[in-house]
């Protein structure tokens, strides 16, 4: 499927259609965008963001039968190796891209292929996405509602004495952190009870193994403790292992119905009846 330059301010997309689309420019901006057939006007739009796999077409397929289920569109952004290579981290040392930044040009873009709401969104990340989709919570908080993270290899913790990514001092960095704001949007963590391979995907040190965890089961579980910490009067986010899953996507939505999952907690946490 070949990218559709969006370029007119009134393009819509029919209704029930996945379409693949790139914002033209000097930097790609490309995503995948399925508009629900009961799309809700003004309904939050969910973002879907791939690990290192970049299975953004995959992630858009799996989750639209619970994204109908309650009228809500899909936007899945493509971040591209060559330019978006730390895209995990919203920031790319190397290029100098901004993810974060991209992600914002794509939500401008389908508020015109849709009636959804692009302000504040519905965040979903597996593996790599989840490494996006908490830091960008904790970048801007005031554009997310609710925030799914599945199977992170590793986090930003809430310290703002240690310095981005390990926590949360932006020296060395374009980005800015809101703890104090992030603490108030509604998170959950998810990870695969047999997710405990230490393979080439897990990012490995001793700094890294020693504060955070030798697998992504305890490093979950080390970052919501620490995000209870600090939670004071807000909720901390929530655990729950998924049990017989390892570290695959695919796995997940087979064995453990991740897409319910995620959008159960999106509707617990955001009344979508409402909208």
């Amino acid at each position: 499927m070949s990218p559709m330059q969006i370029i007119k301010a009134d393009e819509t997309l029919p209704s029930g259609k996945v379409g693949y689309y790139e914002i033209p420019g000097p930097a790609p901006r490309r995503f995948f965008f399925y508009r629900a057939r009961n799309e809700v006007a003004g309904a939050p739009l969910v973002v879907s963001v791939h690990g290192i796999a970049r299975n953004a077409a995959a992630h858009t397929y799996r989750l639209i039968d619970e994204a109908e289920r309650y009228g809500l569109s899909i936007l899945a952004p493509l971040f591209e190796k060559e330019l978006y290579g730390q895209y995990q981290q919203l920031a790319d040392e190397r290029t100098g891209a901004r993810a974060d930044l991209a992600l914002f040009d794509m939500l401008h873009a389908v508020g015109r292929l849709s009636r959804a709401d692009t302000h504040k969104i519905l965040l979903f990340g597996f593996s790599g996405g989840a490494q996006f989709s908490h830091r960008f919570v904790f970048a801007h908080p005031d554009r997310v509602r609710s925030a799914v993270h599945v199977s992170a290899g590793w986090y930003s913790f809430p310290n703002e004495e240690r310095r981005y990514p390990r926590g949360l001092n932006p020296k060395r960095t374009p980005l800015q952190f809101d703890l104090k704001s992030a603490l108030k949007v509604p998170q959950h963590v998810l990870v695969g009870g047999q997710d405990l391979e230490r393979d080439h995907s897990l990012r490995q040190s001793a700094g890294l193994d020693r504060s955070q965890g030798l697998t992504r089961v305890e490093r979950a579980r080390r970052w919501v403790d620490a995000m209870a910490a600090v939670a004071g009067e807000n909720a901390a986010p929530s655990f729950e292992l998924m049990a017989g899953v390892a570290h695959s996507f695919a796995e997940a939505v087979e064995i453990s119905s991740l897409p319910r999952r995620v959008f159960d907690r999106f509707a617990n946490d955001v009344d979508l009846s409402l909208i």
